[in-house]
């Protein structure tokens, strides 16, 4: 079976050195402005036929540099006569993207950044973002060449299946299809991107088109002020640094995130709000079972939750998010010691993860957001991004919303130039900034209270009755009698979130059209599975189970100390792998046997387990996984659950299984692990160590591993 190569690499930027910023050479085809604003670029393509998602709305393209269309470098749309200068202060995501904008309009700019660490790759790791698809359609009206820069460096985790999982259990309560929110309406499908190649690819566009000054680093902005210059009599904003220089602009743009000093200068000072949850973050060398399938996933929990996503390059990105008061820290060393004290219960997709990071790849931050306000400008100068609504990161749509707030703005500005023959004296800023704000601020202050709407949601869930009672109360979880809240909020889930994905990736089109042609991508397309078996992954669970490609083992694993978890991102298993012949399972020594269990009550044979075809195609194989008590007159359990002798049962992943006794010495699970990572390692006579969640070798010892039946 062929196993999809996901797209391209993650490149970890935490090893990045790099000191400069690398110029990368970006071309495109020559394109037109009109009325001040960026016309669709004339680039080459070629279509080919339409996506079911797509048929009768647009068609499917690829950009293509054939020998017949005529590059050139980069170019600005057509330059104002007398220059706008544009103080930008911040050079995160939205300050960047706003500065690409504006200087392809022909305007001035200068962006002003305390700290360049964070895009040269230095200091503190910063991780991946997500770009979803209502920002990508925005970077795409901005700057064709930037957008298709971005994505061919991001992976995609829209052409999957996504949502929201019981942390416990790891059962789906409610799926996401972003992929036809977006292709439906022309929009390239959802990317993650490490946070240094994107602001590395929009700080080369700014140099590209403002030269190497266009980004001055060891500039903290500290507050600003408004003028009339003498000389031209036109209005004027000098900002002021914190070492005492000063620039002097036409006008200023906020930019400097949550902690803005521009917004306390326009609003006043404010207190951020403390989220009540503290949030733990890593990056792991980790290849989930189901990656070809599943995206990005949230397991939901009473006082905490846990969000994994795919990131490329075998990379998963993690939060973990827990209920408690600020400013807490942890002992030296004792990071995944604490997130597996919180999570070491739930299932196996995110404990596993937590165990595959390095202790020293474990961050820990408090979440804050801020309330929305409702005045984003005062005379000349303006707020973006963070500085204007900084919000919980739940939605992923933090960064997205600076992006439509940077198209918004530079298409405002550029649009109001026009209409006064690119005069910028004559130019009423005010205005301007004005219906820049109406265009903005509900959308955002929208997507402000979903954010926050659904980190309540995914900490406050309870499976069952009981769940979070106090005293007696607590043992009304052992009858698994469904919460009644989460049976009425999935029901909502279910029947409202096609429309809130819908407005989210899709409700900012109508602003964009104007600057950019609708058109999906082919390299968007699924590659795992075809585009029409989304409806059934949607409804049908076992449907994913039975997609993935991956191998299902019976392991069990030695508790291991924190300190050696932490070293090496290591366990110690014994196990085998579920093949077509049936495995026989019996007490150690006992000749015959393929799982050696250590305890003297065991049968010498046991059980057995196998797997058997149900469905086959050309490129899969769809199996049902078997295991069979023996009728020894020991005792086989299955979940807590005894078996009849002789009685065979199907199993799923999770499923945990003791033999003789329950509870046993040694507690059997049945794991699913990704084709890729199969190992000759794993044996079902002795305790081996295993690398949690990646390659053990490479080369032939691989190669045997590939045709590994059980042994």
């Amino acid at each position: 079976m062929q196993v999809p190569t996901r797209v391209r690499s993650f490149q970890n930027a935490k090893h990045s050195a790099a000191v400069a910023l690398p110029q990368l050479p970006t071309q495109r085809c020559r394109a037109t402005s009109r009325a001040g604003v960026l016309s669709p670029p004339s680039e080459t393509v070629l279509r080919t036929s339409m996506l079911s998602s797509c048929a009768g709305r647009t068609a499917i393209t690829v950009h293509a540099a054939l020998s017949s269309a005529v590059l050139e470098p980069a170019a600005r749309d057509e330059p104002v006569n007398k220059p706008f200068k544009v103080i930008i202060a911040g050079a995160g995501i939205g300050g960047l993207v706003l500065a690409v904008a504006l200087l392809r309009k022909g305007f001035d700019v200068q962006v002003l950044e305390r700290d360049l660490t964070a895009i040269r790759g230095e200091g503190k790791y910063r991780g991946p973002i997500q770009v979803q698809s209502n920002a990508l359609g925005a970077l795409e009206a901005i700057d064709p060449a930037v957008a298709d820069e971005i994505m061919a460096e991001g992976c995609i985790t829209g052409d999957r299946i996504n949502g929201l999982c019981d942390g416990v259990t790891g059962d789906w309560y409610v799926k996401f299809d972003t992929f036809h929110p977006a292709a439906d309406r022309g929009l390239p499908v959802t990317r993650v991107i490490s946070r240094v190649t994107l602001q590395n690819i929009l700080a080369n566009a700014v140099n590209r088109y403002g030269g190497p000054d266009a980004i001055l680093g060891n500039s903290h902005v500290t507050g600003y002020s408004e003028s009339v210059d003498p000389a031209t009599g036109r209005p004027q904003v000098t900002v002021n640094l914190e070492d005492g220089r000063s620039f002097t602009g036409d006008m200023l743009v906020g930019a400097d995130g949550i902690w803005s000093k521009i917004r306390k200068h326009i609003i006043g000072d404010s207190q951020a709000n403390y989220s009540q949850y503290t949030c733990y973050t890593g990056i792991s060398d980790f290849t989930p079972a189901d990656i070809d399938v599943v995206g990005y996933r949230v397991f939901l929990g009473n006082g905490q939750y846990f969000v994994s996503s795919d990131v490329g390059g075998g990379k998963m990105q993690w939060y973990g998010f827990h209920k408690e008061a600020p400013g807490g820290t942890d002992p030296e060393g004792q990071r995944k010691a604490r997130l597996l004290q919180l999570f070491g219960h739930w299932n196996d997709a995110v404990v596993d993860l937590i165990k595959a990071t390095p202790e020293d790849d474990i961050l820990r931050r408090d979440i804050y957001d801020r309330a929305p306000i409702f005045k984003w400008h005062q005379g000349r100068v303006a707020l973006l991004g963070d500085s204007a609504h900084a919000m919980q990161p739940n939605l992923g749509q933090g960064g997205c919303m600076a992006i439509e707030d940077a198209y918004e703005l530079a298409n405002d500005l550029a649009e109001a130039l026009q209409r006064v023959d690119l005069d910028p004296s004559r130019l009423e800023v005010d205005q301007v900034l004005r219906q820049y704000q109406e265009q903005r601020m509900m959308r955002a202050a929208a997507i402000h209270g979903m954010a926050g709407m659904a980190a309540f949601m995914a900490s406050t869930y309870k499976a069952y009755l009981g769940e979070g009672l106090p005293g007696p109360l607590a043992a009304l979880t052992a009858l698994k009698i469904p919460h009644p809240g989460r049976v009425i909020g999935q029901v909502i889930l279910k029947l409202t979130m096609p429309g809130v994905l819908s407005w989210v990736l899709g409700g900012n089109v109508q602003h964009i059209q104007k600057s950019r042609a609708a058109a999906c991508r082919i390299q968007d397309v699924p590659r795992a599975f075809k585009e029409s078996q989304f409806p059934t992954f949607m409804w049908d669970d076992e449907a994913i189970v039975r997609a993935v490609n991956a191998d299902w083992l019976l392991m069990t694993e030695r508790a291991s100390t924190c300190s050696q978890a932490d070293a090496t991102s290591t366990q110690e298993a014994k196990g085998i792998y579920i093949s077509d012949q049936p495995a026989v399972i019996g007490r150690v020594g006992a000749a015959g046997t393929h799982l050696s269990v250590d305890d003297a009550g065991v049968a010498e044979r046991h059980a057995s387990v196998w797997r058997e075809s149900c469905k086959a195609s050309s490129s899969h194989t769809e199996y049902n996984y078997f295991l069979k008590d023996l009728g020894s007159g020991k005792d086989t359990w299955v979940n807590g659950r005894k078996l009849a002798a002789g009685a065979q049962v199907q199993l799923h992943p999770g499923d945990t299984i003791e033999f003789a006794s329950h509870p046993s010495n040694e507690v059997y699970k049945v794991k699913m692990q990704h084709v890729t990572l199969r190992t000759s390692k794993i044996s079902g006579h002795a305790f081996n160590t295993l690398v949690v969640g990646k390659r053990e070798q490479e080369g032939a010892e691989a190669q045997s591993a590939q045709s590994l039946a059980v042994a």
